[in-house]
């Protein structure tokens, strides 16, 4: 396979809703700096509300040098849209339908959500996948990234592991034509949004993921700028009481919703198929807002 093929494959969004539990939004009434709560926050729920997003990523901080012959630290650019296509029941439940769709130089991906809007957040009750140019995918050039006991065969199955909250994991793969129901529904954004308030996100086996509301910024993102809610999602691994240090994660939304993602895995090993070290890197991608409409 083509040395260069892993950095076709990263991804922005999924469940996103976000990941895609990742659209959350403030309140159309900006909250002054030092406030600690905005009251009536809302996601922009409206049927055909559309996102339109670029991304970026790339490898850094190799350790040694000498990596750079097996991982480029060239950018790769990427577009994506995402938006509330139409209501349908099931279970006799009112649930809306979020389409996110993502493609970077000829890799294309599309998930498939299904949302409920309530008092107390902005909640996920189910989700499918088409499986486009999803994995297992094979090794690039024999070679092998590990990280928390894990090994990946790329550096897209690692990053959809983690992005993609372990949806399409090697061992968890997500068949494309059955809708899976979440058990609980997921709490993809947290009402009211209070600084400070971390609430339980998703949980695998002895994984917990929790998401935070760290505190409000101006943010910068083609030509404009937004006042927005920054939270971090944060994985804690083998029951541990303390966050994962390799893996940053952040989110910024304002009123019209997600505005800029950031996320950097760090101290990724690389091995050889003879399972010999030869260093470590790290990842970062982030995602920005082009355009936002809403009817």
């Amino acid at each position: 396979m083509n040395k260069f093929y892993f950095m076709k494959s990263l991804k922005m969004f999924s469940l996103l809703m976000f990941t895609s539990v990742c659209f959350i939004s403030c309140n159309e009434d900006i909250v002054s700096p030092g406030s600690n709560t905005q009251d009536n926050f809302k996601y922009p729920f409206s049927i055909n509300s559309f996102w339109y997003y670029g991304t970026r990523n790339f490898v850094t901080n190799l350790r040694p040098d000498s990596l750079s012959s097996i991982y480029p630290t060239d950018t790769v650019t990427g577009f994506g849209g995402a938006t509330f296509l139409k209501d349908t029941i099931i279970n006799n439940d009112t649930l809306r339908l979020f389409r996110n769709s993502h493609s970077d130089q000829g890799h294309a991906h599309t998930t498939l959500e299904l949302y409920k809007q309530t008092d107390s957040g902005l909640m996920r009750y189910a989700y499918f996948s088409d499986g486009t140019n999803f994995g297992p995918f094979r090794n690039e050039n024999n070679y092998t990234l590990s990280l928390n006991g894990r090994e990946f065969g790329s550096v897209r199955d690692l990053i959809n592991y983690y992005n993609y909250d372990f949806y399409y994991s090697k061992d968890n793969q997500v068949n494309d034509t059955v809708l899976y129901f979440d058990n609980p529904p997921v709490t993809a954004v947290k009402y009211p949004v209070v600084t400070g308030m971390e609430w339980d996100f998703y949980r695998v086996l002895t994984t917990r993921l929790t998401k935070k509301y760290t505190g409000y910024e101006y943010v910068v993102s083609n030509d404009k700028t937004y006042y927005c809610v920054k939270i971090r999602k944060q994985w804690y691994n083998n029951n541990s009481l303390v966050p994962d240090s390799h893996l940053i994660f952040y989110d910024y939304f304002s009123k019209e919703g997600m505005v800029k993602r950031d996320f950097t895995i760090k101290d990724i090993a690389v091995s050889n198929s003879s399972g010999q070290l030869l260093g470590y890197i790290d990842v970062k991608e982030e995602a920005f807002l082009n355009i936002f409409s809403q009817p």
